[in-house]
């Protein structure tokens, strides 16, 4: 069954206070990444306003696609997971002083991982995360080749419990 013309929603390109207001709200939490893992200084990274703008496009037009094929709406979860990845993938982030640092990675990990957490804390299941976990994280955002729907499925395994630590898990244990 097809729908009349007009029948789905159409993309909007968003009005420049909400665009700006979601551009402040990732610029607090850049600051937040830098302040609490030391990694770099907020001073020496430039952040490429234009590539951060198609960013929050890229995701708003995903809110749109949940809603027309998956009949969905973006979840709070999903929409960093989108940041996440678009993060990694567009490298808004440039450090002029060492080039070579993966800021754009730790900052994808870092918000993957604050989300998961504040997620945790408010749904009353925390998930633990120990620092291997970190490392692969960030590795998988600099060198894997990651889709959107991955760290979307991701997140949703840690937060739904599907993700268990190995000492949860033995696979020699009888039935």
């Amino acid at each position: 069954m097809s729908l009349p013309a007009g029948g789905y929603p159409q993309y909007v390109p968003l009005a420049p206070a909400e665009k700006y207001g979601r551009y402040y709200w990732i610029e607090g939490l850049f600051r937040e990444c830098a302040e609490k893992t030391g990694y770099f200084a907020c001073d020496d990274v430039v952040c490429r306003k234009e590539v951060m703008f198609e960013i929050i496009e890229r995701v708003e037009k995903r809110r749109i696609y949940f809603r027309v094929f998956h009949g969905l709406t973006l979840s709070e979860q999903n929409e960093i997971a989108l940041y996440c990845f678009w993060t990694a993938k567009l490298a808004p982030f440039f450090d002029h002083k060492r080039p070579d640092r993966p800021i754009n990675a730790v900052f994808a990990a870092f918000m993957f991982l604050r989300m998961i957490n504040n997620t945790g804390c408010r749904t009353r299941r925390p998930v633990l995360i120990d620092g291997k976990y970190v490392e692969n994280l960030i590795y998988a955002f600099l060198y894997r080749d990651l889709s959107k729907e991955a760290v979307m499925a991701m997140a949703d395994a840690l937060l739904t419990g599907a993700a268990v630590r190995a000492r949860d898990f033995d696979v020699h244990a009888e039935a």
